[in-house]
């Protein structure tokens, strides 16, 4: 009997929405001007849309086995991670090092986690971070996460590292006014 070892990668997107009427509303319900996604959740419900798969690059794989050995290399911190969104079409390659996304930097943001993210259980990575109103106003077709050797910042440029790539997603358009989270959930099996 041939016994094969086996590995796997699976990861899952899921995108709150919240249109520029509910985030109103739930600014002068509570005050506050920018609601997190838990204070928005609390009020308001969200429009939802799910991606599954992604694919691990290169150099996300090359950064997972280096921590492994201790070889250096940051890990995947509250500070230095983030997770982004471009309008990029096509199909992701492992050898993939940024977003794809079609109008250079003006399609494509990369927001910094929200409170207490990433988290791991059980071989389970799970990301989470908050577009507000005024940033990541275009297509989501793609997604990634990133990891910065320093701390990291919203911006439209990928950090050092981009762990992972999925493109195809079809979470949606986000227009000007509204607030939406992006949860990536990686399996490690």
């Amino acid at each position: 009997m041939l016994v094969k070892d086996a590995s796997g990668w699976h990861a899952h997107a899921k995108v709150e929405k919240w249109d520029g009427d509910q985030v109103d509303w739930v600014r002068v319900r509570t005050g506050v001007l920018e609601p997190s996604a838990v204070l928005l959740r609390e009020y308001a419900r969200p429009d939802v849309v799910e991606a599954d798969g992604n694919l691990l690059t290169t150099a996300g794989l090359t950064r997972l086995t280096s921590l492994l050995i201790a070889g250096g290399g940051q890990g995947v911190t509250a500070t230095a991670t983030r997770l982004g969104v471009g309008d990029g079409a096509g199909t992701a390659v492992i050898g993939d090092t940024d977003l794809s996304a079609s109008s250079g930097s003006t399609h494509r943001w990369f927001q910094v986690m929200n409170a207490t993210y990433p988290s791991v259980s059980g071989g389970v990575l799970t990301a989470q971070a908050t577009w507000g109103g005024s940033d990541g106003n275009f297509q989501w077709a793609e997604w990634g996460i990133d990891i910065s050797a320093t701390t990291a910042t919203a911006g439209a440029t990928v950090n050092a590292c981009l762990l992972n790539h999925k493109t195809s997603a079809a979470l949606g358009t986000k227009t000007s006014g509204g607030s939406w989270t992006l949860t990536a959930v990686v399996t490690i099996t």
